[in-house]
């Protein structure tokens, strides 16, 4: 993955996440992509998150500079506290929105003029839920494009609000969670055949087409279509049907994953992934690998639910019944004031409160991942060769477990009301019994095609180098 520009025609290239681990992480490891290929790369931290990662690392509040995988860091202000953050997703994309649109155009414009050891800005590569980088962008003359880090079919579902609305499937009636509403199909949508309601971003569930999370994700949409070009995180011969028809509703779109495969398969060491840990907000447990270390080959069964995911109450004490009839080792990663509600702890398992998640899924001993199906989990799954058993719980999570069902059939759903009986059984089915296997041997095989796409010549591989001359070096 070598350098393919020179230093006379250098593009610098500013990346501006959404603050939360899974959207830092592909930015850090798409900068760390472009950076290998002859970009220079600044990513874009807001205060609060900045202040965050500090903390978690054991620098305080300070003002020092989080290193990112060697990115050059920037911080803007958002007039956020650290002792008294955002309680809601609406009031940190509000406050972000008000306060960071000066900040990041003030901090373009200075480096339009260019800085020691950094040529001028050239594009900028806005995270999909920060419509106000692109604004930015805009305003001071940089071009932008946007990074989708969920999957492509969840993409192709966030564009369908506007045809729900046309079409008066919703707003949905009160009682449609029982009613078979969510059940309906929707043969409309491109390259999502067979796809249902309930299969839908949840924020398509409402009974209110006019509450402010309908209103922002239509605008995010609305903003990546006036981008540039949008990348994805994702690989071609995975979502081929949902690229194809996301083709011609969109900017050019660029398939250039999965990011931590192109890096790995770098021949130059200097381009080993950074630890998980340098993204995220959460201590790491170091004891769990060789907890691992003492279990048989895919005997173990992972459970995680993200970094934003809960569960609660009856709900996660039902699952803990489940996990412990379900008779195999299990690694559970569940937040304190949720592995304190579990009576079962240690009863055949193993609580964490984080750990390091690429890892844990590529050791030998595991043989099934118990997630919320965010897209991060899923390629980092598929790229273990580790099946999955779904338990979405919000965004496009649901969309991408259908996917899982059929598409890619490298796994199968557990649906939110199972009982321990049922989630025990449900289980051991994933783990011995033939839809396992099956799932297994699915999962095998995507994990070879992500593997090609990331080396030279793969379409990834290849996609990266088109982005870099039809879009970061326009103009130099």
């Amino acid at each position: 993955m070598g350098s393919s520009t020179t230093t006379a025609a250098k593009p610098h290239v500013v990346l501006v996440p959404f603050p939360a681990h899974g959207h830092v992480a592909p930015h850090v490891q798409l900068g760390r992509v472009l950076q290998a290929r002859g970009a220079h790369v600044t990513l874009v931290h807001t205060e609060l998150h900045h202040r965050r990662l500090l903390r978690a690392r054991g620098g305080g509040g300070g003002e020092a500079a989080a290193d990112e995988g060697g990115l050059d860091v920037e911080v803007i202000p958002d007039g956020l506290s650290l002792e008294d953050p955002p309680r809601t997703l609406r009031a940190y994309h509000e406050a972000m929105e008000r306060n960071c649109l000066e900040p990041l155009k003030a901090l373009l414009r200075d480096m339009l003029r260019g800085r020691a050891g950094a040529p001028p800005v050239t594009c900028v590569v806005a995270d999909t839920p920060m419509p106000f980088a692109a604004a930015a962008a805009r305003a001071v003359g940089v071009p932008d494009v946007q990074f989708f880090t969920a999957s492509a079919c969840g993409l192709i579902c966030y564009l369908q609000f506007p045809e729900l609305l046309a079409r008066g499937i919703i707003p949905l009636k009160p009682g449609y969670e029982s009613d078979g509403s969510l059940d309906a199909p929707l043969e409309w949508v491109p390259g999502m055949k067979g796809v249902r309601l309930r299969d839908m971003p949840t924020f398509c569930h409402t009974t209110d087409a006019d509450e402010w999370l309908v209103h922002f994700h239509v605008h995010q949409m609305r903003t990546a279509a006036a981008s540039g070009a949008i990348i994805l995180n994702t690989f071609y011969d995975m979502e081929k049907d949902v690229v194809d028809a996301l083709a011609p509703l969109l900017p050019p779109l660029y398939t250039v994953g999965p990011l931590a495969g192109v890096i790995a398969a770098s021949s130059s060491p200097s381009s080993s992934p950074p630890a998980s840990g340098a993204t995220s907000l959460l201590q790491e447990d170091r004891e769990c690998m060789a907890w691992l270390d003492g279990k048989p080959a895919r005997s173990v069964v992972y459970l995680s639910f993200g970094s934003h995911a809960s569960m609660k109450g009856a709900r996660l004490r039902e699952f803990a019944a489940g996990l412990v009839r379900c008779g195999s080792p299990y690694l559970w990663v569940l937040r304190p004031e949720m592995a304190a509600e579990v009576e079962a702890a240690g009863e055949g398992g193993l609580i964490v409160p984080w750990c390091a998640q690429e890892a844990v899924l590529a050791h030998p001993a595991v043989g099934l991942f118990v997630t919320h199906c965010g897209w991060n989990s899923i390629l980092e799954s598929v790229a273990a060769g580790v099946p999955v058993l779904g338990c979405p719980v919000l965004s496009e999570q649901t969309t991408n477990c259908r996917q899982v069902c059929t598409a890619w059939g490298i796994g199968g759903e557990l649906p939110q009301e199972t009982g321990s009986e049922a989630i025990a059984a449900l289980v051991r089915e994933m783990m011995t019994g033939k839809k396992g296997m099956e799932a297994r041997d699915k999962t095998l095989e995507w994990k070879r095609l992500a593997e090609a796409s990331a080396k030279e010549g793969g379409s990834s591989y290849e996609n990266i180098g088109r982005l870099m001359e039809n879009v970061l070096l326009k103009g130099l």
